[in-house]
């Protein structure tokens, strides 16, 4: 903890001079932000993170005070068509270290026709997410992203390149229509995290040269031990060199409803291995929702539904073999400089090799309700309380209550945010 402090003060020093520089010009533009909390955790179970079976991103030994995270976005345009970004994260957990979220160039050519071609090239997000959609992806409308979300976060990225085609439908007022594709590389791993320490809730991202921790029992039972969790997840690795892709498309009507839909499918070989590292095969289709209600509030809602397999093909299924889906509703409305939004979600995490009922699974609730005030442009407080519910077993015995863990567990968090923020994402 000395030695983070020593480095918080450092970088806050280094970002203050960052600060002064930010948005001087067209051309280049920095912003960023320190975020400081109080966790109040209250669990049976500890973190994932500590190799736990718990969903909290901290658990009752590990909150307090935290520096809990720090970032910084970069923007510049290189030509009239061509700009660059890369945002860089630091996390104060058990990685204190700066590291990459996104680096890529973006092409955007002069239209010449109705249709305007956008393209990226690089390490970036996909545009999976409406509530992740402020600087250094964070949500506006919480202190923590969905479960959706932070698996996003914790080991889905894009490694490759993107094309998008945008058009503002002739006839239909202030209606736009997107159609998007990406190739990738580089996340045969992704599924892994979610099978073996299951859906969780957090404001926690992984940078793209980063490992995850995982817990030492699985959340779904496997087959074999190949199936067991390794202590450190590689979520960004190319191993089966075979491209995965990805296809979607979005509806805009104004500011008043966004639709998106996307089919994913990283196309790993589930049986290819480096390291302690295997291919995880994981493919899911998503279906997010942003609308605008009356009386100034703000609906917002995403589900995710899928499955992943790894390991050797056993006959009837792999060593794990897993459908998983998740989905959530969030309300939100603005008071002046205070936000106010209320979260409810569902997710489920069902192993597909389970005959007898006695394996894991991971199926539960998370309620989320949070208050943001925007002090002064580049200060804002926030306080977050979260409560996740899971039922881990089907029946009265399964692997994870012979691993003395609870069928059922009820894990809350309140937490107490202060946030400097500098440039763009303090408005």
């Amino acid at each position: 903890m000395q030695r983070w402090s020593i480095f918080a003060v450092g970088l806050s020093l280094c970002l203050s001079g960052i600060a002064a520089l930010a948005n001087t010009t067209d051309t280049h533009r920095i912003e960023g932000a320190v975020d400081a909390s109080f966790y109040a955790s209250d669990s049976d179970l500890a973190s994932w993170l500590r190799g736990g079976a718990g969903k909290l991103r901290f658990d009752e030994q590990h909150d307090g005070i935290r520096l809990n995270r720090v970032f910084v976005d970069y923007t510049g345009r290189l030509s009239p068509t061509w700009s660059g970004k890369v945002s860089l994260n630091a996390n104060n957990d058990v990685a204190e270290k700066i590291d990459v979220l996104e680096a890529f160039l973006e092409w955007r050519p002069i239209p010449r026709s109705a249709w305007r071609f956008r393209s990226r090239i690089g390490a970036f997000y996909p545009r999976l997410s409406v509530e992740n959609t402020a600087a250094g992806w964070s949500s506006p409308y919480a202190l923590s992203s969905s479960a959706i979300n932070s698996w996003i976060g914790e080991e889905l990225r894009t490694i490759g390149a993107e094309v998008r085609i945008v058009n503002d439908l002739p006839g239909l007022k202030d209606q736009q229509l997107v159609l998007e594709g990406a190739v990738f590389g580089f996340n045969d791993p992704v599924g892994a995290t979610l099978t073996w320490h299951g859906w969780a809730a957090h404001d926690r991202q992984t940078g793209i040269f980063s490992s995850v921790p995982m817990p030492t029992v699985s959340t779904i039972a496997p087959w074999d031990p190949s199936g067991e969790p390794i202590p450190k997840s590689k979520p960004f690795k190319e191993i089966d060199n075979r491209p995965g892709f990805y296809v979607g498309a979005q509806w805009q009507l104004t500011r008043k409803v966004l639709v998106k839909a996307h089919h994913y499918d990283n196309h790993a070989d589930p049986e290819a291995k480096s390291g302690a590292d295997y291919a995880w095969r994981t493919w899911f289709d998503h279906v997010a929702v942003q609308a605008a209600l009356p009386w100034k509030v703000g609906l917002l809602g995403q589900w995710i539904g899928g499955s992943t397999l790894m390991g050797p093909d056993l006959g009837l299924w792999h060593v794990q073999d897993v459908d998983f889906d998740a989905s959530y509703l969030m309300l939100t409305r603005a008071f002046g400089k205070h936000r106010f939004s209320f979260r409810y979600e569902w997710f489920d995490l069902q192993p597909f090799n389970d005959p007898m009922s006695i394996t894991n699974q991971d199926k539960g609730n998370v309620a989320m309700l949070a208050w943001l005030y925007q002090v002064q442009k580049n200060w804002r407080v926030g306080a977050e309380w979260l409560q996740i519910r899971s039922t881990h077993c089907q029946t009265d015995i399964c692997f994870w209550s012979l691993n003395g863990l609870p069928r059922k567990t009820n894990e809350s968090q309140l937490q107490v945010s202060l946030r400097w923020s500098f440039g763009n994402s303090g408005e």
